[in-house]
């Protein structure tokens, strides 16, 4: 590729599935107490969950340095290659402002540096159409604009079994939670264009995740090419039995039709048990 693409490990694309790809990966931190983990690399799933649920203090996040940045694009940089740069939706997080700051670094370089407007399962999908365009030679040019037309078509739906982490995180309070409960209402957010908003309130989790599929089959089904994407906080069996409707119920060819695992610094902020659903649709 003479184009090369950067991300950040928001992306929740495992390291074998980047490698694959041809990405740079610059992992975010979570930090246990003292204790920080680069995000992916220094704390494995299974043991992170593990800690957040038996820790009693929940985990911080933390964007990475402008080195880390750095030293992603210097390869790239010597080897004269455009360099272009997909992060996280800056409304949830500092990681486009490092990027940028390490971007400052080398005058003279080309690299674009670009808010998503998303996050895990969308960034994972944007950046895949980068790299597809890349290896079909397009030029850096060409892949921001087809970026920026990502951004504002991309839609990512997401839900909870219930409300017990987002009282931990304080989002809600234990007197919402507990009024939620007894009402059985249940959140589905909706995620698009840098920002997060309710799509909808439906009373069991199981109405959800089809408010989610609905949602995501009508995108999909409007043309061949759409890509998708299930994410999960280890619900893996929800999140399966979904990616199993989704290829029944959409009809057209899909470019991409995946299943990814939150990382730590996802799971701090979206708790156990989270299913998402994201949907880029064809041009």
């Amino acid at each position: 590729m003479t184009v090369a693409i950067v991300t950040d490990s928001t992306c929740d694309l495992d390291g074998e599935r980047a490698r694959e790809l041809g990405v740079d990966v610059v992992p975010l931190f979570v930090n246990f107490g003292d204790t920080r983990y680069r995000d992916r690399v220094d704390l494995s799933l299974e043991e992170f969950y593990r800690k957040l649920a038996s820790e009693k203090a929940l985990p911080t996040t933390a964007q990475p340095t402008p080195a880390a940045f750095e030293d992603a694009f210097r390869p790239h940089v010597e080897a004269g290659r455009a360099i272009v740069c997909i992060t996280i939706m800056a409304s949830l997080s500092g990681t486009i402002n490092a990027a940028t700051a390490a971007a400052g670094t080398f005058p003279g370089a080309d690299i674009r540096i670009v808010d998503s407007g998303t996050v895990t399962g969308g960034l994972a999908l944007e950046v895949e159409h980068a790299v597809a365009l890349a290896k079909a030679g397009a030029s850096a040019d060409a892949i921001v604009a087809a970026l920026a037309h990502d951004v504002q078509t991309l839609r990512g739906y997401a839900t909870v079994p219930d409300l017990s982490h987002a009282v931990r995180t304080g989002r809600v309070s234990r007197a919402q939670a507990f009024i939620g409960s007894l009402v059985k209402i249940v959140p589905v957010l909706r995620l698009d264009s840098g920002k997060v908003t309710e799509h909808a309130r439906v009373r069991t989790y199981a109405r959800a995740l089809d408010t989610m599929l609905d949602a995501v089959v009508a995108e999909a089904n409007r043309a061949d090419g759409a890509r998708v994407c299930v994410v999960h906080s280890h619900a893996g069996d929800e999140a399966t039995k979904l990616l199993a409707r989704l290829r029944e119920r959409i009809t057209t060819h899909m470019e991409e039709l995946e299943l990814l695992e939150a990382g730590p610094v996802i799971g701090t902020h979206a708790g156990q048990g989270a299913v998402g659903i994201f949907v880029l649709p064809a041009v």
